[in-house]
């Protein structure tokens, strides 16, 4: 029988990568979004399942799929917004059943709901995981203080792959640390984080860090900032993926003799209600870069225990409001397919453009094309 291929948008994307070949080793397709967020406008849609739609063929084809869930679930205590999230199992379920494998849970609304929300949060994705019949990950918040923060262990295709996740700050205070907090403006933090890493990040065939942090809405990230991933990479991290702006900012290939290594300085927002307020005249607002981000869909080679990271290909989506109101995920070339009103129309056509030369802005030149395979996702040269 031969093999179906369903196309990205029709499924075909050409966007500027570096492609370098390698036949030998295990090829690892991931991908990494931003933010999944639960404003009013996100709770009050009607469908949760359809927010993901468009993009839940890419995270059911690849190996993992990873998002930053920044809410707290505490399904005790009723649905809340900004600025103390509180989510609800459905709208976590959704995401799930979306394809998200792996969610980072430290940033700076972990504590919103206070400890009681920590607990239930991991209460609730271990519940749904389970009735999902599917391993969920999940790393950078505690609910018992004599448990230290460490990686999580994930094996995917043979490959040993540690995780871990860490914030630069929460917006309530702690009374313990119940939230993984590195903030890299902390020389006392930077010091004791870096040995450790050193010291971890070995043990696996690939390390991935989450960091949470940063200025919010700024499209390039701060020098410190920078300065900080650039140290975790000699550390031993071979993929930082880091969150927080609200905003995308370019993305890093890193050549390392141990192998090419990849820094995301900002994902943006997977989901958000953050387009509430916008007018369609007004495509270069500063928060309309809050409503416009990507999935970043990676290929590392994993090979005698040493990572490199082969392709990386921003996927361009943005968050629409249908004809019934609902917030929802669409990736940016699918929108032209929209019944949208001439306005908004003209708004989605000039995002496009600006989130393009965004995207590029990384000076890598080799397109190719996207595809979803039977099987897994693929990226192929062209």
């Amino acid at each position: 029988m031969a093999r179906s291929r369903i196309r990205i948008g029709t499924f075909i994307l050409l966007l500027a990568l570096s492609v370098p070949g390698h036949t030998e080793g295990t090829l690892l397709q991931l991908s990494f979004s931003g933010d999944v967020m639960v404003h009013t406008a996100n709770y009050l849609t009607t469908d949760y399942s359809a927010i993901y739609r468009s993009v839940a063929p890419l995270f059911k084809k690849d190996d993992l799929s990873f998002a930053n869930l920044e809410f707290p679930v505490d399904p005790s205590s009723p649905f809340s917004s900004y600025p103390r999230f509180n989510g609800t199992p459905e709208y976590l379920q959704a995401a799930v059943e979306a394809g998200i494998d792996v969610f980072s849970l430290a940033n700076n609304h972990a504590f919103d709901q206070g400890r009681d929300g920590i607990l239930q949060t991991l209460r609730c994705l271990s519940r749904i995981g389970e009735q999902s019949h599917r391993r969920l990950y999940a790393g950078g918040i505690r609910g018992n203080l004599k448990v230290p923060f460490q990686p999580v262990e994930i094996h995917c295709r043979g490959i040993r792959i540690g995780f871990l996740a860490v914030c630069q700050m929460v917006n309530r205070p702690m009374p313990d640390f119940y939230v993984n907090i590195v903030d890299y403006r902390n020389r006392r933090h930077r010091e004791y984080f870096l040995p450790y890493i050193e010291a971890v990040a070995p043990q696996y065939d690939l390390f991935i860090l989450s960091y949470h942090g940063g200025r919010e809405y700024s499209r390039e990230p701060e020098e410190e900032a920078n300065r900080f991933f650039d140290r975790l990479l000699e550390a031993g991290v071979d993929v930082v993926w880091a969150h927080h702006p609200h905003v995308v900012q370019p993305h890093r290939l890193v050549d390392r003799e141990e192998g090419r290594a990849l820094i995301m300085p900002s994902t943006g927002n997977l989901i958000s209600g953050m387009l509430i307020g916008l007018e369609p005249q007004q495509p270069e607002h500063k928060f309309a870069w809050t409503t416009d981000s990507a999935v970043w869909l990676v290929t590392v080679l994993v090979e005698s225990g040493q990572a490199s990271v082969q392709r990386v290909a921003p996927l361009p989506i943005t968050n629409y409001r249908n004809g019934r109101g609902d917030v929802l995920v669409e990736r940016m070339p699918g929108m032209g397919g929209k019944k949208l009103p001439a306005e908004w129309q003209s708004y989605y056509r000039e995002r496009a453009r600006l989130l393009r030369v965004s995207l590029r802005a990384t000076g890598e030149e080799h397109p190719i094309a996207i595809e979803l395979e039977s099987d897994r996702l693929a990226l192929i040269s062209r």
